[in-house]
């Protein structure tokens, strides 16, 4: 009888003891509070730029998502639980400084009202969704706002969070391909709400540069981060353009002289930032109404000046097997009447390859006539570090200017003469660069009205796109009014054009390390759709039964075992 109650006392001890260690462990996690991803691709892991913003926060952050509801589909479900997952991270770094919350808008049942909200998240940059569903064969629809307002500071500031992309790209990969930005989307918004004063942006004009008729959408999204300036170089002396974030020159047609080239070269020579679009050669879809066009060289006089830093544009149109349409049609282009849309190799459609940043996950990008790119390895250019950004399919061919274009060639496209390989269209210079002016320099440029001059600069950053209109937004001629950019009234498609150019002004502006959060990868691991129907009913079975089956086995030994051991 005394060993059983000391069998009994024992058990009470243990559990007790085992009370205490569970609560003592508890006690010390509260205090030195630690989170274990397990994850292959660390994606609940968050970056040190990401967290290093975070404990900057000194007033509430509130963030408003507009993607929820029980009906969500099963894809938009798990974008809702990964933007939940990655509100809650910031919430262990900035604590009850980050509050969130998640908003259904058929949540309004009011017509009116629903209507009202709608416009008013459209009017702040959410635009909606009309999402056909295929789930199990079944098909349903629903408008869907996938998106955020992060408010801070009385100011409020959309984010999208889910990626527009098109190409040969599933449904499944758009999503991975959302979920892995979640983090970057949310935290640049917010560094760019923390910015007291913003950084500006200077626009190039004076060499027959696009307007600001065919800026106004860069413009527009530009400034929601940045102040944007036009500048006329023929108005600014050496050393203006210093109060400049990054400089842009979009689509010039005439001559830089040496004064106004050395005005950008001694820029870069003190860290400065330059994101060139050019077309070496004069060549549009509006000049050939006549049926066909001879491209000619534009006189701009750039080539010393980027041979220096490390690249060369070439005297070429490239053409592209992987293109996009045209309407080819007997009026004008901008015309009313659409015709038949035709594909048209000399609009390459570029998906990126490259996990930089800046292109990394973006869409299709529009390209219209654009030239070749060569990279230097020259001695002056080994300080340089050169990134090839965007690059054609390998099913290209090139036309050496001159080059006569003939609208019958939308007709007549033999595709056994596509095999030139990728071509470059966009390159990332960085590092030190060496002075285009070292050891030219005339009297004129040496005297004190333009300063003290640099021969090997400071740390900078050179982006050239060697298509003057990625940046230009088409323009309604009926409407007087500007599309938006990427957008192409012919076909209503959207390109990534917009993205591209925004992630190279943050790339080259961001000292933060923030853009380097949108290489991150999630790898996609997706079941077998056809396997998931074939044995779907065995797996349901196996899911079910084993589990009970393992703890009644589990019951049934155990309890065999304590008879025999407690038994007198």
């Amino acid at each position: 009888m005394n060993k059983a109650k000391d069998k009994k006392r024992q058990i009470v001890i243990q559990a007790l003891m085992m009370l205490a260690i569970i609560a003592f462990i508890n006690i010390i996690c509260n205090i030195y509070y630690k989170r274990i991803d397990l994850t292959g691709d660390k994606r609940f892991t968050l970056s040190k730029p990401t967290i290093d913003l975070l404990k900057k926060t000194k007033d509430v952050v509130y963030v408003k998502v507009y993607l929820e509801g029980k009906d969500l589909p099963a894809g938009f479900r798990r974008l809702h639980d990964a933007i939940r997952d990655i509100l809650d991270e910031f919430r262990t770094v900035a604590g009850d400084r980050i509050q969130y919350q998640f908003i259904n808008p058929d949540d309004v049942t009011d017509k009116e009202g629903k209507k009202k909200l709608y416009a008013h998240l459209a009017n702040l940059g959410l635009r909606p969704i009309n999402l056909s569903v295929n789930e199990e064969d079944k098909f349903s629809q629903k408008i869907i706002f996938p998106g955020a307002i992060i408010s801070f500071n009385n100011e409020d500031m959309s984010t999208i969070l889910l990626e527009e992309q098109m190409g040969n790209i599933s449904p499944d990969e758009v999503l991975n391909n959302s979920i892995t930005q979640i983090e970057y989307k949310f935290a640049n918004s917010l560094r760019k709400l923390m910015i007291g004063i913003k950084p500006k942006i200077g626009i190039v004009q004076g060499h027959g540069e696009l307007s600001p008729k065919y800026l106004n959408d860069l413009d527009n999204a530009l400034q929601e981060y940045y102040t944007v300036d036009y500048v006329n170089s023929h108005k600014y002396k050496v050393g203006r353009y210093d109060t400049y974030a990054a400089l842009i020159v979009a689509k010039p047609d005439s001559t830089f002289t040496d004064i106004e080239k050395y005005k950008l070269d001694q820029y870069i020579m003190k860290g400065g930032k330059v994101l060139f679009c050019i077309d070496n050669l004069r060549a549009d879809l509006d000049s050939l109404r006549q049926g066909n066009e001879l491209t000619y060289s534009y006189p701009l006089h750039l080539e010393d000046l980027l041979f220096k830093y490390g690249i060369r544009i070439n005297d070429n149109l490239v053409l592209d097997l992987n293109c996009h349409y045209i309407p080819l049609i007997s009026a004008a282009y901008g015309s009313q009447d659409r015709g038949s849309l035709l594909k048209w190799p000399f609009y390459p459609l570029v998906t990126p390859t490259s996990d930089h940043p800046i292109v990394n996950g973006l869409g299709s990008i529009w390209f219209q006539f654009a030239n070749t790119i060569d990279t230097v390895n020259a001695n002056q250019t080994r300080d340089i570090k050169k990134t090839i950004l965007l690059q054609t399919s390998p099913n290209t061919r090139t036309m050496q200017n001159p080059a006569l274009i003939d609208l019958n060639m939308v007709r007549s496209v033999d595709q056994r003469m596509y095999t030139g390989g990728p071509k470059n269209l966009a390159v990332l210079l960085e590092g030190k660069f060496n002075s285009a002016y070292a050891n030219r320099i005339t009297g004129d440029l040496d005297s004190t009205e333009y300063g003290k001059f640099i021969t090997k600069g400071k740390p900078a950053k050179v982006i050239v796109i060697s298509d003057g209109d990625i940046p230009k937004n088409q323009f309604s001629k009926a409407k007087q009014q500007p599309y938006p950019l990427g957008y192409d009234p012919y076909t209503n498609q959207y390109f990534a054009n917009k993205n591209l150019m925004l992630n190279c002004i943050d790339y080259l502006v961001d000292e933060s390390g923030l853009i380097s959060l949108r290489s991150k990868q999630f790898k996609l691991r997706l079941l077998d759709a056809g396997q998931i129907k074939t044995d779907k009913f065995y797996w349901q079975m196996v899911n079910t039964i084993v589990p009970i089956s393992l703890i009644i086995i589990f019951g049934i030994v155990y309890n065999y075992v304590r008879k025999r051991r407690f038994s007198i």
